[in-house]
């Protein structure tokens, strides 16, 4: 299955590119720092056709941050790392990354009133190798 591929790629380039100072988690740790990016959701639809195995996967970065800034500033850097971080063909063993873009990026207020919250969806097409 692509999922965990994608997934490990994703979690390897946002540590590799130091985004939020290296905290990205797939599972955060009780306690952790601010701010920090957690790996979330991921969809996979079918993309294939009767030549070849094809999918498009949409993964979902979330930003959370405790900045004493009144503004989401904080989370839209570091947003902005990691669109230029996962703008790149993934290396992924046995399939091909055809397409990789930002699909959509919302920065919002969390209802606590004291976290940001961003969330940066990439998109993936890709294709049997």
């Amino acid at each position: 299955m692509i999922g965990p591929q994608v997934q490990a790629a994703v979690f390897a380039a946002l540590t590799s590119a130091d985004v939020a100072d290296g905290r990205i988690f797939d599972g955060v740790p009780d306690g952790a720092v601010f701010p920090y990016v957690e790996i979330g959701d991921e969809q996979i639809v079918d993309d294939g056709n009767t030549c070849s195995d094809a999918w498009e996967v949409f993964i979902d970065c979330h930003i959370w941050s405790r900045s004493q800034s009144r503004t989401t500033a904080e989370v839209k850097q570091i947003g902005a790392e990691i669109v230029d971080a996962l703008s790149q063909e993934l290396p992924l063993n046995g399939y091909s990354v055809v397409l990789f873009k930002l699909d959509t990026a919302r920065y919002l207020d969390d209802p606590d009133g004291i976290t940001k919250h961003g969330i940066v969806t990439m998109r993936y097409a890709v294709e049997e190798a």
